[in-house]
């Protein structure tokens, strides 16, 4: 099998270089294990630098040939205001909570737009069905969208490597930004994330930003479904220890400790960024050096500041900022054979930072904020007897609870944490670092992707088997296969008719009236309504057509021309007080809530309220509901934005097995909530139903929208008449 993977930089610089750290590093042992296998991959992303166009064919043979790259060719001015513009100047900002950073131009997003058009068209032209597509970042929110319209059954992932914010700090976007970012991302199959709570802030953001629900994580949009999950990044555990046990590690790392005199050591390294907090940290340590004098010249700080973004002006400010706390803090406590800080700005290559991990007592991993850090993880399987002080705002701190962890913003709390961790009692550093080493031993990057892997292709099987039922309404697939006589069964809200803001509000069209009144008067057709509206609705809005009316679940039943209701079973009722009152009071609660009593059940509504609060409020009564509703005479189930309470002995089901005549039919049958479910498993085998909707379903068939069923009956009817419907 083939991996295309894409992301915004290639693996290699556009000389041919490698890059040093990043994706490449971290994806590493998962690709050469993938390799191993007998797959193929292939990289597809930006080389960083504009290739003349003439250049152009030969550059591409070549990365393919030499480093199997696919580069996205950008023109300079394009890749700045995408990369340098939307990209660094809105959502790193925005997503890592520094939202006085953020700038919202149109001019930007169009760049980010359309680059994201270029590697959907460079991914288009090497793509072959059955290739997995792997897309990798905040650069290419749009393309899964772009590659779903072009391709609709491609096997595609996304990985999400920063932190998604809460719905209150994402809503800052402009509404056609983060409208074209949400449906864009939704393109995958798999949308991963580091942490359970950004895959609940992504969720929380699609339900308020557009509405759209999730049902355990699995979301419906466009006829397509999508898993989202949390999928901690690992590290190549083993390649890190083995390193660290080797005779050369120990030779490096013996030399650093007799450089720094064999002073306890406390390790920094970070990438130059303003969500690193490494100011914050270089205060903590002032602090602590304050308070716990007695650590002077017993310590060493080693500071390692890997640069990054040089060329714009607020990093500049930055490092300017860090360069002078670290001259002040060495003015202010060092001696002549003293330096607290030593200051290295530059990065460090694999086989030079693990005997620096190696050395450390005190590891500072104190972001502001952080999609995951890896370098957390990386020093806990570097070293022996160092302690871990981690930021609670980093997603590694999920998986590390028993690292010391701190709040960067709380200065006081910081300088605790390394006075604690460098006195901690080695045995208790040793229990602690054991349990979480075993823990990343388990998720390795490895298992990490081969996870990921397993889960998309999952879920893309599930994607073509719930396609696969999708039919459009002209199909022969829904027309009588011989001249038996033909019984149709409907439910109503959702099927026959679009769900509206108010119950009352939807009803049927002049063109649907129409349709099923020809449809009555063919002579071999039966047609039967059952609704969980009540009696006086249905016979409202059907009066005059002769067909089955069965109301609230099969409660009530009236006949083709008659002009009497009859009750498919006996009840006393006793439940409905006490419930009602409890309905009530949730719709006190919750504004835009209305409670709707029938004869035989209560329903409660919540299309109009605020879609976080009708949710939460919704799982709230079920929950309750649940607990009370046992040795009971009632029945507890959700709808489409309801909560509906009925009695126990109703049910769509039974009431089509008895209204259905036992003579030879060819039975259709249309629903599209839960409750249609019983009448698609009570009604015989060979019977065609189609659920009308996205949810999961025992159907044979989908239709997408009430349209097609009014679409469909048109249809049956020139199959049956060889008339329109307007002939007829």
């Amino acid at each position: 099998m083939r991996l295309i993977l894409v992301s915004n930089r290639l693996p290699v610089q556009w000389d041919g270089t490698p890059s040093v750290g990043g994706l490449a590093t971290g994806l590493s042992s998962f690709l050469y294990h993938w390799k191993s296998l007998g797959n193929e991959v292939v990289w597809v992303g930006w080389p960083g630098k504009s290739i003349p166009e003439k250049e152009q064919p030969t550059y591409a043979a070549q990365m393919k040939e030499e480093y199997g790259t696919i580069p996205v060719f950008l023109k300079q001015k394009l890749a700045d205001s995408f990369y340098n513009g939307f990209c660094n100047k809105t959502i790193w900002p925005l997503f890592h909570y520094f939202t006085a950073h953020c700038e919202y131009s149109d001019i930007t997003f169009n760049s980010y737009e359309e680059v994201n058009n270029e590697f959907a068209k460079t991914v288009s032209e090497i793509y072959e069905p059955g290739d997995w597509v792997w897309v990798h970042d905040y650069h290419l929110f749009l393309l899964p969208g772009i590659l779903r319209n072009l391709f609709p059954n491609i096997i595609l992932s996304f990985f999400l490597h920063i932190p998604f914010p809460t719905f209150e700090i994402f809503r800052l976007l402009p509404e056609r930004f983060r409208t074209k970012i949400l449906t864009g991302v939704l393109g995958a199959d798999l949308i991963g994330f580091h942490t359970q709570s950004y895959t609940q802030y992504f969720l929380r953001s699609l339900l308020r930003c557009l509405g759209i629900e999730n049902e355990r994580g699995i979301i419906y949009y466009k006829n397509h479904l999508t898993k989202t999950g949390a999928y901690p990044m690992g590290i190549n555990v083993e390649n890190f220890i083995q390193y660290s046990d080797s005779k050369e590690c120990d030779a490096i790392a013996n030399e650093i400790n007799k450089n720094h005199k064999n002073l306890k050591q406390i390790l920094s390294v970070d990438r130059l960024d303003y969500t690193k907090g490494v100011l914050q940290r270089l205060n903590a340590f002032e602090l602590f050096l304050k308070e716990n004098p007695q650590w002077i010249k017993k310590c060493k700080f080693v500071l390692v500041l890997v640069p990054s973004r040089t060329d714009v002006s607020s990093y500049q400010s930055m490092k300017k900022a860090i360069d002078e706390k670290v001259g002040a803090i060495n003015g202010s406590f060092g001696t002549l054979d003293w330096t607290p800080i030593l200051y290295q700005y530059k990065g460090f290559p694999f086989e030079e930072l693990v005997p620096l991990y190696k050395n450390t007592h005190v590891m500072l991993v104190t972001p502001f904020r952080d999609g995951m850090n890896l370098v957390a993880k990386e020093f806990l399987v570097s070293q022996k007897s160092g302690m871990l002080v981690l930021s609670e705002m980093a997603g590694a701190s999920a998986e590390l609870p028993e690292a010391i962890l701190v709040n960067p913003n709380d200065l006081s709390g910081m300088a605790n944490a390394i006075r604690e961790a460098i006195e901690m009692d080695k045995k208790e550093i040793h229990f602690r670092n054991q349990i979480m080493i075993n823990r990343l031993s388990e998720n390795s990057v490895k298992e990490w992707a081969g996870k990921i892997y397993t889960d998309t292709e999952e879920h893309a099987q599930k994607n073509l088997s719930f396609q696969t039922k999708s039919i459009p309404p002209s199909s022969t697939l829904l027309l009588p296969k011989n001249n038996d006589p033909i019984f149709i069964i409907f439910d109503y809200d959702g099927t026959l008719v679009p769900f509206e803001s108010l119950p009352h509000l939807a009803v049927p069209n002049k063109e649907l009236i129409q349709s099923l009144q020809t449809l009555t008067k063919i002579p071999t057709v039966s047609l039967a309504i059952i609704s969980g509206r009540d009696r006086k609705f249905l016979e409202t809005q059907f009066q005059n057509l002769p067909i089955h009316l069965v109301a609230e679940h099969g409660a009530w039943h009236r006949a083709p021309y008659g002009a009497k209701w009859n009750s498919l079973f006996t009840s006393n009722l006793d439940w409905k007080g006490q419930i009602k009152n409890h309905l009530d009071e949730f719709t006190k609660r919750v504004p835009g809530s209305f409670t709707e009593e029938k004869e035989f059940s209560i329903v409660w509504h919540f299309r109009n309220a605020d879609p976080d609060i009708g949710l939460n409020a919704a799982r709230e009564m079920l929950d309750e509901l649940s607990q009370i509703s046992s040795n009971t005479g009632f029945f507890v189930q959700r709808g489409n934005k309801i909560i509906e309470v009925r009695e126990y002995g109703t049910g769509k089901g039974k009431a089509a097995k008895q209204i259905l005549p036992n003579t030879e039919l060819n039975v259709f049958v249309f629903g599209d909530d839960t409750t249609d479910e019983d009448m698609f498993r009570e009604l015989p085998d060979d019977a065609i139903s189609v659920k009308v909707g996205k949810s999961e379903t025992i159907a044979k068939y989908r239709f997408n929208h009430p349209t097609e069923v009014q679409t469909w009956i048109q249809n049956l009817i020139f199959h049956i008449t060889g008339n329109s419907n307007e002939k007829t």
